[in-house]
């Protein structure tokens, strides 16, 4: 069981944490670092990056990770043995958002709770929409300026389901 505490300190236990478009997995691994007996799932298309990530987990010597160099929509698919078993999905993507089909697959996970980081408001705002309408809540939403004195900012949506 992942066991972490969000800021407002509720407790969440969770079979496994799917960390999509994970990149070099840097927030699952935060994740992991901070739970015992954390079941991470890692996801991104490019290959260089999942064995970046697989080599920081190492050199940082944190378990429970599995990374996976795949397409996140075809990885949905290919791996049912995940069905049922997540609670918590971490969402990084690129900045054109999630393909509806992808982000279709995404939901039909049937999530708790949905953590959404994204580069660009505007295709958050579209997906927003889709998690909306499958009964996702925003519960909190945080803005990040990493970038001062440009027009760029990150937010960080949580979603719960119901």
């Amino acid at each position: 069981m992942v066991e972490y505490v969000l800021e407002d300190k509720t407790k969440v236990d969770n079979t496994v944490v799917m960390d999509l478009f994970c990149g070099t997995g840097t927030i699952g691994q935060i994740v992991a670092s901070r739970s015992e007996n954390a079941k991470i799932v890692g996801v991104d298309i490019v290959a260089s990056a999942i064995e970046d990530a697989k080599k920081n987990a190492k050199r940082n010597n944190i378990e429970g990770l599995k990374f996976y160099a795949a397409d996140v929509g075809k990885f949905l698919i290919a791996h049912p043995e995940y069905q049922d078993k997540i609670k918590t999905i971490i969402l990084d993507p690129a900045r054109a958002g999630i393909a509806p089909k992808t982000l279709q697959k995404i939901i039909n996970l049937n999530a708790d709770r949905m953590v959404y980081v994204s580069c660009n408001p505007a295709t958050q705002a579209r997906d927003t929409e889709l998690l909306s309408e499958a009964g996702y809540k925003i519960k909190k939403i945080s803005l990040v300026d990493q970038f001062p004195h440009t027009s760029h900012i990150e937010t960080v949506v949580l979603f719960e389901k119901g």
